[in-house]
């Protein structure tokens, strides 16, 4: 049968008509559209013109899917050629797969070398945080199947698909996924992960979608190498200028240290001091230097900053400015950790760094820099100029421990055997500055305990140093002779509070004048060691006094002996005292705490730690021991005596 196609015929209508259909890309629907109405005679005519023009209609849009699809991916290719960043790259390749299959979600499993798994590593349209921490073995799952055997899976209906190893379920229901499709993302032969498109409604997935996710996956796998490779390589020259900075630095603080050391070992040579030191490292590094001794005292301060020109030498740092605060704090971390702190600068404020200044194990104080910026060359430089300030430091404390020892065998000497060698002991004196011709101020301090004497010695030696005097150890007290009249008790009185503050500790101090020679330089030692007792018997620790401020105890300590204040101390209070030596009781230290609380027994109990009944037993022993009169009039006052004398005589 043959078709009518000339000019006036009905099928050159249909055929025009059929044409334009194809130009203006029409539904099937329009093209069935002719059908209708036509004559029933042409109907087999028409019929196959109508079925041709939709076959080539259905060619034609295929070979225009397939252009898009193409130029999709060829985009996807420029784009992903043109990312550096490896996060970047992922995410992208993510992205335009799901554009691309019109998917409502997908994502992308790395596989995991170390546990031999794969895990979730970017995502777009995942909704829950379980999806995007799930992992997958080998061959578990859709995933893991790809994973293992590098082929591509789908299936319209994940949960139901019996093909697979059934482990995230949970997951995958959740997130509401029902239709997946799974390609290997390969290099070579090896499968470094899978790339997913997912909907969350039962689909079939066309061959040439997965044929679209394959040409996308490989794509993928390439830029995710050159990614890689890429970063490997920003960081291997990120490395590479890193460690020629480290060169940098490590040869400008190589030239810094040999300047420095240079100019140190010149200061140690020649016998300068810490100013010099200070002086010299502020020059090299460039900025305000402190050296602080481990009490928090400035040795030596250099520099334009103001914690400078407010900061004496000797005095504690001041911590008025956010500068001075830093410079403290460093200075303290530093000293507890025995290593270098540094603290930056916030607002106006400069940064500070400090450093300890050891002697093996022993901290001999701190070496601060503050500067407006600092680095670790700085740093570097600060400690190697800490350890020639631990030398100078031990240096000048062999010479202050030389000057010790002499020190203390001429008051030795003095005090315990003058008469062995007067002339020599005469000439030895002068040589320390120490002329026995004229009166003097002798003074002898102590801290309870007796602890912190090297310390104590140290600080008198310096007070002694300002008026041309001489101070040393002596049989447990630390003993000051200053030349001239001075008045003893004022004199005590600001011994005490220098060596207080300079010790962070009570130092008692009692003092009284010697008149010219050396017996009475004895007599004077005598009486001052004496008042020092009884201060310490008084709890007075951290006071100053002469024998002439000590009332009636010093007038007895004055005008009686030792073994007669022990008679009397006997003779009033002897069964107490055989009383706690016999039991290990406590009644001494009872019946003073009684009589420093004016008598009051519920005061006592409190200041003994004690219940009140147990006190009053206390006091009825007493009185079983001393008789009813102990507590009234005379017989108190003998036994208060007594008591704080029995102080005394036991303190030294």
């Amino acid at each position: 049968m043959t078709t009518d196609l000339s000019p006036s015929s009905p099928g050159i209508d249909t055929a025009r008509s059929l044409l334009r259909l194809l130009r203006d890309r029409a539904t099937p629907e329009a093209y069935e559209a002719l059908l209708d109405g036509c004559p029933a005679g042409e109907l087999p005519h028409l019929r196959p013109l109508v079925d041709d023009a939709l076959h080539v209609r259905a060619q034609l849009e295929d070979r225009r899917r397939r252009e898009d699809e193409l130029a999709a991916l060829y985009e996807t290719a420029g784009d992903l050629s043109s990312l550096r960043d490896l996060e970047a790259v992922l995410q992208a390749i993510v992205r335009r797969g799901r554009v691309l299959l019109g998917a409502d979600a997908a994502y992308m499993m790395l596989h995991d070398t170390r546990r031999d798994d794969n895990y979730v590593r970017v995502t777009d349209g995942i909704r829950t945080d379980a999806f995007k921490r799930a992992r997958l073995a080998m061959g578990a799952g859709l995933g893991g199947l790809v994973a293992k055997t590098a082929v591509p899976y789908n299936t319209p209906d994940y949960l139901r698909d019996a093909r697979f190893d059934h482990t995230v379920d949970d997951v995958v229901r959740d997130e509401g996924l029902m239709a997946i499709q799974g390609v290997p993302l390969k290099l070579g032969k090896k499968v470094i992960g899978v790339l997913f498109a997912a909907n969350r409604s039962a689909r079939p997935f066309p061959d040439h979608e997965v044929a679209l996710l394959v040409s996308l996956a490989n794509h993928a796998a390439i830029a995710i190498e050159n990614a890689t490779l890429f970063q490997e390589v920003r960081r291997a020259v990120d490395d590479l200028t890193e460690a020629n900075a480290v060169i940098q630095a490590h040869s400008a603080s190589v030239e810094q240290a040999a300047s420095l050391h240079e100019r140190l070992t010149s200061i140690v040579l020649h016998g300068g001091g810490m100013h010099d030191v200070a002086e010299n490292l502020a020059e090299v590094l460039g900025g305000s230097i402190l050296v602080l001794d481990p009490a928090g005292r400035v040795m030596a301060a250099v520099g334009g900053d103001p914690v400078v020109e407010h900061t004496g030498v000797g005095g504690a740092l001041l911590q008025e400015s956010p500068t001075a605060r830093a410079v403290h704090e460093a200075c303290i971390l530093s000293a507890e950790s025995r290593r270098t702190r540094r603290i930056p600068g916030s607002g106006t404020g400069a940064s500070a760094c400090a450093t300890p200044i050891m002697a093996g194990t022993e901290a001999l104080g701190s070496l601060a820099l503050v500067r407006e910026r600092l680095d670790a060359v700085d740093m570097r430089s600060l400690e190697r100029a800490a350890l020639v300030t631990a030398l100078m430091l031990l240096s000048e404390r062999g010479v202050a421990e030389a000057e010790h020892r002499l020190r203390g065998e001429i008051l030795e000497d003095l005090l315990g055997a003058p008469h062995r060698d007067l002339e020599g002991l005469r000439r030895r004196a002068a040589l320390m500055g120490l002329d026995l011709s004229r009166p003097h101020t002798v003074l002898a301090a102590r801290c309870r305990g007796g602890g912190h004497r090297r310390a104590i010695a140290d600080a008198a030696a310096a007070f002694a140093a300002q008026a041309k005097g001489l101070a040393g150890e002596y049989r447990g007290d630390v003993v000051v002779l200053l030349p001239g009249d001075h008045t003893p008790a004022e004199t005590a009185r600001s011994l005490a509070d220098h060596l207080s503050r300079t010790v962070g500790d009570a130092v008692t101090v009692g003092g009284t004048s010697a008149a010219p020679g050396v017996d009475a330089v004895i007599a004077a030692h005598r009486d001052a060691a004496r008042c020092l007792d009884v201060l310490l018997a008084l709890d007075r620790d951290g006071h100053g006094a002469s024998p002439d401020e000590l009332g009636i105890y010093g007038l007895l300590f004055r005008q009686a002996g030792r073994e007669e204040l022990r008679r009397f101390v006997r003779r009033v209070i002897g069964p107490v005292l055989d009383y706690d030596e016999r039991r290990g009781g406590e009644l001494v230290r009872t019946l003073l705490a009684y009589f420093a609380c004016d008598a009051s027994l519920t005061r006592t109990a409190a200041d003994l730690f004690i219940h009140v009944n147990t006190l009053y037993q206390r006091m009825d022993r007493v009185t079983a021991l001393l008789g009813p009169q102990w507590r009234h009039g005379d017989h108190a006052l003998q036994v208060h005596l007594a008591l704080k004398v029995h102080s005394v005589l036991a303190a030294h």
